[in-house]
């Protein structure tokens, strides 16, 4: 009998399947906008890569996945508050995965409190004063007060890092966050910043606080802004003879900087989920998947696409290990994540808020833009 109920649950799964009983899920993400590269890169090499490989493991609870896009509108703010507001009125929805960036993520803090559901973000990397995350919110990407502070010790102990020039993207709470976590470690480090400079999202003429910068003569350059940002920076500190090494954080792993930067992020460090010369064989199956799927095969993948199909995994773990697919059961789920074997390694959680890990990943961008382990 046991046998029999058994075959049985097969066969229904399969014809759960087989009907097309189609788990539809949102995907808020920044389709639109100066960053819509990055969306649509993050959406076609992470996004439905997973789809695929987890539909062919039967998908959840025996149910094919398919998301769907919805634009988070970045960097604007208001018309996607309104776009949340709208989903999280179906009360069928059991989760909203995505988001993308730290602004997009705080601009909904109140209302996913208000609104009840879970609200996975593999991608937001700016340091947060909200710690309760409105008790809903679970995130993935590594933080600064992990990460940074290994990275700069390092850069002391190894490169002898005294002096260093700190940029930051005035307009965007993940880089403004970032830069007050980034004070304290230089303090506590007795590490000098040798001089500040902020400027814009996606300004392009650098030239003031590129002389600058050149001016304080910095042992090291901490760069605090999207990929493409630091990687537009980058090329112009470069350009006019500032050769020193860049700390940064986790979107030194963004694909971006590397091209814009033309090549110049090669030997930038920080800190990531995952690096693409980890021997693990879920690591390696990924980068060549990756490989596989964009017919690029001496490149990686970056740590943003990665965090997105490394997501989609562990919300399927999540999902499928949920006593139902209510948001009460699916939060649970989520705290109940203990040793979850990912492509960042073991992961847990104990509450709404940042996934923990056994250290930082320290990586160092190397030929093509491939992270690697460093030191």
């Amino acid at each position: 009998m046991k046998l029999l109920a058994i075959l049985v649950g097969w066969m229904l799964a399969g014809l759960a399947l087989a009907q097309g009983n189609t788990l539809r899920l949102p995907f808020p993400y920044i389709f639109s906008g100066p960053l819509i590269e990055f969306g649509e890169r993050v959406w076609n090499e992470g996004v439905l890569p997973a789809v695929e490989v987890l539909n062919k493991k039967g998908g959840i609870k025996g149910r094919p996945l398919e998301f769907y896009k919805v634009d988070v509108r970045f960097p604007e703010t208001a018309s996607w508050i309104t776009e949340f507001r709208r989903l999280c009125e179906n009360k069928d929805l059991p989760v909203m995965f995505g988001i993308g960036p730290t602004k997009s993520l705080v601009a909904i803090y109140e209302e996913t409190r208000k609104c009840g559901i879970p609200v996975f973000n593999p991608s937001s990397t700016g340091a947060w004063s909200e710690k309760d995350y409105a008790g809903w919110i679970f995130r993935y990407q590594p933080t600064a007060e992990d990460g940074l502070p290994a990275v700069l010790r390092e850069g002391k102990a190894r490169n002898n890092l005294r002096r260093i020039a700190v940029t930051y993207s005035i307009d965007d709470e993940y880089a403004v966050y970032n830069f007050k976590v980034a004070q304290k470690i230089l303090k506590d480090l007795g590490i000098e910043i040798a001089t500040e400079q902020t400027f814009r999202s996606k300004e392009t003429n650098l030239a003031s606080q590129v002389s600058a910068i050149r001016a304080a003569k910095p042992d090291g350059l901490m760069l605090l802004h999207q990929p493409g940002d630091m990687g537009t920076l980058l090329l112009q500190l470069r350009d006019r003879g500032v050769d020193a090494r860049v700390y940064a954080d986790a979107n030194v792993a963004g694909a971006d900087f590397w091209k814009l930067s033309k090549g110049q992020a090669k030997g930038a460090v920080g800190y990531s989920l995952y690096s693409a010369d980890d021997k693990r064989p879920i690591v390696q199956e990924w980068v060549k998947l990756w490989r596989e799927k964009t017919k690029r095969p001496n490149d990686g993948p970056d740590g943003f696409v990665t965090a997105y199909y490394d997501g989609v995994m562990v919300l399927a773990h999540v999902l499928n290990s949920a006593k139902s697919l209510s948001r009460e059961d699916v939060r649970d789920a989520f705290v109940r994540v203990k040793d979850f074997e990912t492509i960042s390694g073991p992961i847990t959680w104990t509450a709404p808020g940042e996934v923990t890990r056994s250290k930082p990943v320290l990586v160092e961008v190397g030929d093509q833009g491939v992270l690697k382990t460093w030191p």
